[in-house]
């Protein structure tokens, strides 16, 4: 017996908005400025993976980023986070199209 599943009208997205630190004004810091805190570090990934994680809009690239991006959001909030809270399901039925 095998099982077909249409995945078609579904993206799978990586989001760490929810996450991101903020400056001493409150504000989100730059992409830039987290990149240069954790360039040359174990968790060190590329200003493009940062900024469409920050968008919410990774939607492709490496295993090790995806866990490496759930090690920075754990230690931006002092509290665990696993790689499965960073994925945002997209299902097109749900929209209603």
């Amino acid at each position: 017996m095998s099982v077909c599943v249409d995945l078609s009208n579904m993206r799978v997205l990586l989001d760490i908005s929810a996450y991101w630190p903020l400056d001493d004004r409150g504000e989100p810091k730059s992409v830039n400025s987290i990149y240069e805190e954790i360039k040359g570090s174990p968790l060190e990934v590329g200003r493009n993976t940062l900024r469409l994680a920050l968008d919410g809009n990774l939607d492709r690239g490496y295993y090790s980023n995806l866990i490496k991006l759930a090690r920075l959001c754990s230690q931006w909030i002092g509290e665990p986070v696993t790689p499965n809270d960073l994925l945002r399901i997209e299902d097109d039925e749900e929209k209603g199209s």
